[in-house]
């Protein structure tokens, strides 16, 4: 598929190692006060919607009826987690939000959900274990570059040979910035598009599409912070297979 490219800017209030007025929250002190209602706000991403299709699709063309599948960071538990256990896959959903846990496992009955920080995770998972893992944004609050590149790379050891990657993050080159992300202080970091699609090559991946959008949260609607907390983000989703045969 061709990659297509958009001007991504850094989010709005970010500083690089100012003091912020407010304590920074936790990834986890985030993810539990937002709650569902951060399904809401992210409902209608046509590219997620996309990714998913295009890895049900090739995991039935590689035969994999019922993979093993991780999804990093899984929040509610929709539409990612809905979607490919409703496709006949084994589901599990990570996430560091006791909250989001619980409405997931509320929602998405037939997936399974477990409160863990990815990298205990890694720790823990066999090497070519996994048909297929799944990351929506969660590599972002409470890391910093060099981990989302350590976490990459250990997605890549727990998968199988032609194991398949769904990775899509706010592309922004920044190191530890402190900024408000739905009216919350929160410290992030991330890479811009060229660097992180390089990485994923550069670790093994064979990267199969790339591309930039746009993307309005409706957070104000959600209930979830007032609207001039809400800014347009850009997001970088990329489609990657791991060399060899399933």
């Amino acid at each position: 598929m061709a990659a297509a490219t958009a001007t991504v800017n850094t989010p709005p209030s970010s500083s690089h190692g100012a003091p912020m007025a407010e304590r920074p929250l936790t990834a986890e002190e985030v993810f539990d006060s937002v709650g569902s209602a951060y399904e809401d706000a992210f409902a209608g991403l046509p590219e997620q919607a996309s990714s998913l299709q295009w890895l049900i699709r090739e995991l039935s063309r590689s035969g994999r009826t019922r993979a093993n599948i991780v999804d990093v960071g899984c929040g509610t538990g929709r539409p990612a987690c809905s979607t490919l256990a409703a496709a006949g896959h084994d589901v599990l959903g990570i996430d560091i939000s006791a909250a989001m846990i619980e409405a997931a496992r509320e929602r998405v009955p037939e997936a399974r959900f477990e409160q863990v920080d990815v990298r205990d995770w890694l720790d823990r998972t066999s090497p070519h274990s996994l048909d297929a893992v799944t990351v929506y944004f969660s590599l972002i609050a409470d890391v910093t570059q060099d981990e989302i590149r350590s976490f990459i790379a250990g997605i890549y050891r727990v998968l199988k040979p032609g194991g398949l990657f769904v990775f899509s993050t706010v592309p922004v080159d920044g190191e530890n910035m402190q900024l408000k992300w739905m009216g919350r202080p929160v410290v992030v970091s991330s890479l811009p598009p060229k660097t992180a699609v390089q990485w994923i090559r550069r670790v093994g991946f064979k990267v199969e599409h790339e591309k930039v959008t746009k993307f309005l949260p409706k957070a104000a609607e959600a209930g979830i912070c007032n609207a001039e907390d809400v800014w347009e983000e850009p997001h970088l989703f990329v489609y990657a297979r791991k060399p060899g045969s399933a």
